[in-house]
This record gives structure tokens, sequence and C-alpha cells, in this order.
């Protein structure tokens, strides 16, 4: 099925679940990355970066989670209102969901890097990493969204 479109505010709110459902991917795959290199996970270096002590750990996944939420429902809810970018198929959901992640990458995590880890960025294997994660992220991120807006066009048809 083919989505037509849909509002800004129905992308947000299908954002803000595949925007959560792709931190999580992004993070685990990360959490691996980080123990298979021996190295403590992105998040929590720029949380203890940023003063948060004796509860990096979860300051940094809890930061790396409300991110996750805010990019996917601000690149949802555009997509909600640039028509060229709507999420109409899964096929255009794939590219779409690469450039959010680019996107996100620039926008996102090369700056916060650039601040508060930057040993991180200036070793190119991480940066390079965290690049194709966040391809990854927007991808999940977009299928998530599609699926949710395709289920709330057939749940409106079907009453």
């Amino acid at each position: 099925m083919q989505l037509s479109g849909y509002s800004a505010s129905k992308g947000l709110k299908a954002g803000l679940v595949g925007g959560l459902v792709g931190g999580v991917v992004l993070g685990i795959f990360a959490l691996v990355g980080s123990m298979a290199l021996g190295q403590e996970v992105p998040y929590v270096t720029i949380a203890r970066n940023m003063g948060f002590g004796d509860f990096a750990v979860a300051g940094g996944w809890i930061l790396h989670f409300i991110v996750s939420l805010v990019a996917g429902g601000v690149f949802v809810a555009v997509t909600g209102v640039v028509k060229r970018l709507t999420l109409t198929t899964a096929r255009k959901s794939l590219w779409v969901g690469a450039l959010a992640g680019v996107a996100v990458w620039i926008v996102v995590d090369v700056p916060v890097t650039g601040l508060w880890a930057i040993a991180d960025l200036t070793n190119p294997n991480f940066a390079v990493g965290t690049f194709i994660l966040h391809i990854v992220y927007g991808i999940v991120t977009a299928l998530v969204a599609v699926v949710i807006l395709r289920r709330n066009v057939s749940t409106l048809t079907k009453a």
C-alpha cells in the first residue's frame, strides 16, 4: 500500500516512535562496537565530559534516547510537510531515511562529539562507524514510521 500523505502532527507522532526504535538499534550497535574495541560508549563519554559524574552512564543513555526521539519526530514531521520527502512507500523510506541519518550525523553527532569527545571524532574508524550507524538510524526510523502511518490510514479507512 502506498500512502498519499499525512500531516506534520501525524508524522511527529510516528517519528517519535520510529526515532525511539532507531535509537535502540543504534545504541545496541554502539554498545557492541564499544565493547569490541574496549572503549566506553560515546554517549557515556559525552555525559561524563558534560559533568554528569557518577550519573554519566545513565545520563549518557538518557541523552541518547532524548535526541533519538526529538530527531525522529522532527524528521518525520518534516516529511509530512515537504511532499518530495513524504514517506509513501517502504522503498522511498530507505533513501529518505538514509538522508535523514546523514543530516542527524552532520547536525547533531559531529558538533556534539566535537565539543565533548573530540578524541572520538578524530579517530577515522569511529567517525566512519558513527556515520554508518546514523544512516541505519535514519532508515530504521523511517521504516517504523511508515508502518505506523500505514496502520493509521488502514484503521481510518476501515472505520
